[in-house]
């Protein structure tokens, strides 16, 4: 088992996150200036696929600094 900082582990999983989202937006940003040609089911699932990984960010983030915020009450106290 590791015992790597929890902080680290999510800092990775978010890098990796936010590189697939960008990878998603540039395919996404084309799709939409190729217009009519494209096929409406992979503008649906690049957007559908952004979107999720963006909420799925925001959560991990959220989640990071909800501990942030309950170690830094910690060692105030």
């Amino acid at each position: 088992m590791s015992l790597e900082d929890p902080f680290f582990v999510v800092r990775g999983e978010v890098q990796k996150a936010v590189n697939t989202a960008r990878g998603l937006y540039q395919r996404w940003c084309e799709l939409l200036q190729e217009g009519a040609s494209v096929g409406r089911e992979e503008l649906d699932w690049t957007t559908n696929e952004l979107r999720n990984g963006l909420r799925s960010i925001e959560w991990d983030l959220e989640d990071l600094e909800e501990t942030i915020d309950i170690l830094g009450g910690w060692k105030a106290a």
